[in-house]
């Protein structure tokens, strides 16, 4: 079952991406021969008025095959018939897609779990297991002072701590409280940390899960993108200067195996992979290696600023990066099947 659920994601992801050369390449009028779900043999195929849909018997992915990419093409309205920009936004639609499906799921899911929003008031919403303070302090404890310094506010908690560690005191604090509506004083002792050189007590604010205002949801989601875009660029960059291990890349195999852990954690955490995933697919995609749709959109891009190139040495160079990138996978895919057997 896990292993569907993989393939169900990764499908919808290349799916999706798909689908943006398709859309766009039929909106500038390219005939599109096949617009294909899955791979390998067809299972069932509509031959429609200009376009042959299909499902392939592997669940996985599916192409688009637009009329006119061959260098000898003298296909009417084929895709190298026209305007470079044409082209360049036929290559970025698929990027695009995934961009945008990613946006998608960011937006649903800050929607239905809306935003936790930290409680002002100095009410204790959970201590960390272990510290020492855990002994006299309990959840929804209401602070009202600490060694008599006036506690009104959660953040006035730190600041008492913060000249606590200052002036290198005792361990332990007295805490004047309100538990069950009785008020108490207890004597906390704090947990120290060897790293920040510092007590501590241990204690959590109380988390409230508010829902998303229409005027907050927009941006916020176009945030939560942002961050994930960002990090997954460094991981890229990392990658590609040599601070990843071996052991630490994945293949085909190794990312069906995540997606089918991260289904047992729930829809949402389902959810939030196939957005780092769909990011992962449109920035690999827009990567200006030959093959790729950002290899071509270089090319693309040479063309607009008046640069000719000859058309068959770009197909050459697309084709090395082709077997260059099948290699590549076959690698990968090794390696994924030696991080199995060796776990």
């Amino acid at each position: 079952m896990e292993v569907l659920v993989a393939l169900l994601v990764l499908g919808v992801i290349i799916l999706v991406h798909e689908l943006g050369h398709f859309l766009a390449a039929k909106f500038f009028g390219m005939p599109v021969t096949e617009f294909a779900i899955g791979m390998g043999p067809d299972v069932y195929s509509y031959q429609g008025d200009d376009t042959r849909y299909s499902f392939r018997a592997i669940p996985m992915g599916g192409f688009v095959n637009i009329a006119g990419m061959e260098i000898d093409s003298k296909e009417e309205d084929g895709f190298n018939s026209k305007p470079a920009y044409q082209r360049f936004i036929v290559l970025f639609a698929g990027v695009f897609m995934n961009f945008i499906l990613a946006y998608l799921l960011i937006f649903t899911i800050l929607v239905f779990n809306g935003k936790g929003v930290q409680s002002e008031k100095p009410l204790i919403g959970d201590i960390v297991k272990n510290v020492r303070a855990e002994k006299v302090l309990q959840k929804n404890d209401m602070i009202f002072s600490i060694n008599d310094n006036r506690i009104e506010k959660w953040q006035d908690i730190s600041e008492v701590l913060k000249k606590f560690n200052e002036k290198n005191q005792e361990s332990t604090v007295a805490i004047l409280l309100e538990r069950g509506g009785e008020q108490k004083t207890v004597q906390a002792e704090l947990t120290y940390d060897e790293e920040g050189k510092r007590y501590f007590l241990g204690i959590m604010p109380e988390i409230k899960v508010e829902k998303y205002s229409f005027q907050e949801i927009f941006p916020d989601s176009g945030k939560v993108f942002g961050k994930i875009f960002g990090q997954t660029f460094d991981g890229f960059k990392q990658l590609f200067s040599g601070k990843v291990k071996k052991e630490e890349i994945s293949g085909p195999l190794g990312i069906i195996k995540v997606v089918g852990d991260a289904s047992r954690g729930g829809f949402t955490v389902l959810l939030w992979l196939t957005v780092m995933l769909s990011i992962n697919v449109g920035i690999f995609n827009l990567l200006p290696f030959p093959a790729l749709d950002g290899g071509r959109i270089i090319f693309v891009l040479l063309e607009l600023i008046g640069v000719k190139v000859d058309k068959k040495l770009e197909e050459k160079v697309h084709m090395a990066g082709m077997i260059i990138l099948i290699g590549f996978i076959v690698y990968i895919t090794g390696n994924d099947i030696f991080n199995m057997v060796k776990r």
